[in-house]
Order: structure tokens, then C-alpha cells, then sequence
């Protein structure tokens, strides 16, 4: 025994005398350049009939199944007056029965296969999901089309998800947290713009089965839309599968016009034989704005309009993933996270947004994305947290930032770049979403190379483009009295205006 102990002892001090020695700093560490390239797509794209294109990533792993059908459809698609339009539609999908099956026999088949079917909408998109075992995806596509194609829109079952949406617009005014999303989104996007639409008892009592039929008639179809297949299938089944239940959809009207480029909203390449005009980065109503509400934390938002970037091969594109990053990155670099949270303890979190998806020619300014910090604090530290996020803002677009610190950014993101493939379901989705959204597939190939190309003068020039400290809109939810007589406060006043309280709706 004695000479086991000694001989593994033996073992590990050689180990340990081999091994390179830690260096004192984490900034000082060094790894190998990783291997990972990312999958190669051409072998995992199909057509249907129609033209949809589907990708299929085969995972014999376990006898499980991931379907997910994403439509270009969501809020920036609702005429006024359709505010929740589209958020609602999708929603009824699953909820309000489909074809011959009313919502209850729905329910009873989907939970018969040990099968879950979800609708998720947002902002530009629309994305209906189904999860099964791969003995039930044959019913399960039958069911998933059925929920797409021929929804049924129950009345009773809406009128109880509208029931449940009128409680929740009766207490909204008591979440600090919903109340600042409301009303941030009005003063950085305009009262008139899809993103700045409330939603209202009004509104809600527009949802009709027969309006929520016509949003459906008008929208939905295979103009633009992509399936993301993965787990235990055969690809050329599964791809004949959905050719005999999606290949002959045919477009909507509005789709048609949409995918030719001759009126409607997704025309993708010019407008009147010329390029929009980039709109500036400023929000609709820029200043400071409050809302007294009383309690110990304090919600603050600052921010202004997103990034509009001409295409994904925008030099400026690489550099804002950077000066995200740096600004508030989820690696080893975050200078708001450090100064407000790690050096002077203003903030109890920090969370940065910077929406950086070119925009189509034809959406506008009021369609921009959104470039957005939040900030939880005390009241009294409210005005000073504020005032350091412009400071840093200012400070990106007046200085370049330092090559150590730009490397370790560099080094975050390409060290989580792997984890964008890291499962089937997740190699699908990448690249149906580069269909959805217009990005090509090469993005993925040359990410590495053109992160590591970008200086810090370039993150610089892209603050400068991009960034609009004396355009943001900033809005505080809290204990005004306590705001008001906290630090900071008269500095924020100087750099951005006087306060000014927000008339709610």
C-alpha cells in the first residue's frame, strides 16, 4: 500500500512540476486557438414544392424529435388599430382548436402522443414549435399543420384568453418592472410605431375570431417562412413528410407582394429605385422622464433607437458586437458591470441591448431595433447609475479601447462561439434563422476572422456612428422624492435635461 501511495505522490509532483505555472492575473492567461469550425449547411438544406426551404440536422442520440416552423410575422406587421394583432394570432394557433378538431380533442391528441406543440411571437417573427418522440411525429406534423393551416380561432377559448389580458391591463400600473418596458418602448420608438403600440381594453376587444382569421389570411403563408428539423429522423423522410402537408401552400396576397418586392413592408432591396435614408440613432422623445412610484428599488431604463446597418457584411457590425461586449458583455469585460456593480456598488443589476440585425429597406426609422441598458438601483443612487452609463457611453466614442482589453472581448466571444452549434436543434435554427433574416450562411465561416480584424479605433468609429448619449431617452420608475434627493442627481440634470414626468395612458 505504501508503495502506491508513494508511487501516485511520485506521479503527481512530476505532473505538477510539468505543468505550466498560473499566471498571477486572469488577463495574463493564454489558450490554444480552438479547433471548432462550424458545420458545414449545404448537405442540410431541402426545398418543398412550394420553395420553403427546411433543415434538417439528424441526432440518433435519443428518439426525440424538434420541429420549428418560423414565419416573418409579428408586431411590425399590425396596421393601426391591430396593436397585440399579431401576438394574439399566433398564440390562438394552438390554443383555439384546428381543422376538424375542436380545442379540447386538440388538447386530448397532442397530450395522447406525449407530444408538446408552443407558439412563441415576437417583434418580426411568429415561430410555432412541435417536440415528440419520433415514434409520434408523423401524427404530430399531421397536428402541426392542421394548428397552421386551419386554425379555428375558438370564441370561447378567446374570450377567455381575453379575459386573462384584461386582469393583466387592470394591474399593470403595479409592476415597476412592466411599466418601464411599456412605456420606455413609447418614448424610444413614437406613440404611432409598431414597438410603441400599448395595448389596450380597446385594442383586446378588437380581438375577434374573424379578425384574428383575416391577420392570419393576409400574413401567413410560405413567403419567407423556414422549418429547423433535428433529432432522431431520417432527412429525406422527413422532408417528403412536409412537402405532402406544407408543399402546396401558397402565398397570401400581402406575402406575394412582400416576397416580389412591389408594395408592402419585407421589400428587401430598394424602395422608388433608391436606398431609405439611415435614420438617426436618437429616440423618438429623447430626455429625461419619470414615474413616481414608491418602494425600495428603482427601474431605469436608458437608450435610444438601434443600429440600422445597410447589411451583414457592415464593418461596423463586427465592431458594435465588440463595443457590446466591452459596454456590457457577458465574458471576462463588462465596464458597466464592473463600475457600477463590482467598483462602486450603484447598481443591483445590469442588463445591455443592442439590436444589431440589418433593417430592410422599406421598414423605416420607426422600425429600427433598440439600444437599450437597464439598470436596477436604490433611489438615491438612481441619478448617479444614470449619469455613469452616458459617461461610459461618451468615453467609447472619445477614446479608442485599450488592445488588452479588446483582446479579452475578443477572446469571450469566440471562446462562447462554439456553443452557437453545440446541439442539433441549435445547428438547425442557426442557419434557418440566417433564412429568416436575410443573413448568409458565410457569416458563421468568416465570424472568427472579421472579430479578430476589428481595432479599437474601429469600435470607436462605430460609437460614434451609432451611439447618441445627447439623443436617449431615460426613464425612472421610482421613489422620486428619494431620486430626486440622491447623488448625482443635479450633475444628470447638467447632461441631460430637466426631468420631466411622464403622462401615462
Amino acid at each position: 500500500m505504501r508503495a502506491v501511495v508513494l508511487f501516485v505522490a511520485l506521479g503527481l509532483g512530476a505532473a505538477a512540476a510539468a505543468s505550466p505555472q498560473i499566471p498571477p492575473h486572469p488577463d495574463d492567461l493564454r489558450f490554444p486557438a480552438s479547433p471548432f469550425a462550424p458545420p458545414d449547411p449545404a448537405g442540410m438544406r431541402f426545398e418543398l414544392a412550394n420553395g420553403m426551404p427546411v433543415y434538417v440536422v439528424p441526432d440518433r442520440g435519443l428518439p426525440l424529435v424538434d420541429v420549428v416552423l418560423a414565419l416573418p410575422v409579428g408586431d411590425l406587421h399590425e396596421q393601426p388599430g391591430e396593436a397585440g394583432m399579431a401576438s394574439m394570432t399566433v398564440a390562438m394557433l394552438r390554443r383555439g382548436g384546428a381543422g376538424e378538431l375542436a380545442p379540447d380533442r386538440l388538447d386530448d391528441e397532442v397530450d395522447a402522443l406525449g407530444a408538446r406543440i408552443r407558439t412563441v411571437g415576437a417583434s418580426g417573427r411568429s415561430v410555432i414549435a412541435l417536440d415528440c418522440g419520433s415514434e409520434a411525429l408523423g401524427r404530430g406534423l399531421e397536428l402541426l399543420a392542421s394548428i397552421v393551416r386551419e386554425p379555428r380561432f375558438d370564441a370561447e377559448r378567446l374570450a377567455q384568453a381575453k379575459g386573462n389580458l384584461g386582469v393583466s391591463l387592470a394591474t399593470q400600473d403595479d409592476d415597476p418592472l412592466g411599466l418601464l418596458e411599456r412605456e420606455w418602448l413609447r418614448l424610444v420608438h413614437g406613440d404611432s410605431a409598431p414597438r410603441g403600440r400599448q395595448l389596450t381594453p380597446d385594442a383586446v376587444a378588437a380581438f375577434t375570431p374573424e379578425a384574428l382569421a383575416d391577420f392570419h389570411h393576409r400574413h401567413y403563408g410560405p413567403q419567407g417562412a423556414v422549418f429547423a428539423v433535428s433529432g432522431d429522423v431520417d432527412a429525406e423522410a422527413v422532408v417528403a413528410r412536409l412537402d405532402e402537408l406544407f408543399g402546396d401552400w401558397a402565398p397570401s396576397d400581402q406575402g406575394e407582394r412582400r416576397a416580389s418586392g412591389s408594395g408592402g413592408e419585407l421589400a428587401t432591396d430598394e424602395v422608388d429605385g433608391s436606398q431609405e435614408e439611415e435614420p438617426a440613432a436618437a429616440a423618438a422623445r429623447p430626455g429625461w422622464w419619470y414615474l413616481d412610484r414608491p418602494g425600495v428599488q428603482a427601474a431605469i431604463a436608458v437608450g435610444h433607437r438601434g443600429a440600422v446597418l445597410g447589411s451583414w457584411d457592415d464593418d461596423d457590425h463586427w465592431a458594435l458586437l465588440l463595443l457590446t461586449e466591452v459596454l456590457d458583455g457577458p465574458g471576462a469585460v463588462s465596464r458597466l458591470r464592473s463600475r457600477l456593480q463590482l467598483g462602486e456598488g450603484l447598481t443591483y443589476r445590469v442588463l445591455t441591448y443592442f439590436d444589431l440585425d440589418p433593417v430592410r429597406s422599406g421598414w423605416g426609422a420607426e422600425r429600427a431595433g433598440e439600444f437599450r441598458v437597464f439598470l436596477e438601483t436604490a433611489p438615491e443612487s438612481a441619478a448617479e447609475a444614470a449619469g455613469a452609463v452616458l459617461q461610459e457611453l461618451r468615453r467609447l466614442q472619445r477614446d479608442p479601447v485599450p488592445a488588452t482589453e479588446l483582446e479579452t472581448a475578443k477572446r469571450s466571444l469566440l471562446a462562447r462561439f462554439p456553443l452557437l452549434f453545440e446541439r442539433a436543434e441549435a445547428v438547425a435554427g442557426r442557419y434557418a434563422e440566417d433564412e429568416l433574416l436575410d443573413r448568409p450562411h458565410e457569416y458563421w465561416a468568416d465570424y472568427r476572422q472579421r472579430l479578430r480584424g476589428v481595432t479599437g479605433t474601429d469600435v470607436r468609429r462605430a460609437a460614434q456612428r451609432f451611439l447618441d448619449p445627447g439623443g436617449v431617452a431615460l426613464l425612472v420608475v421610482g421613489d422620486w422624492n428619494a431620486v430626486r434627493g440622491g447623488r448625482g442627481f443635479q450633475e444628470l440634470r447638467r447632461a441631460v435635461g430637466q426631468p420631466r414626468v411622464l403622462e401615462e395612458r
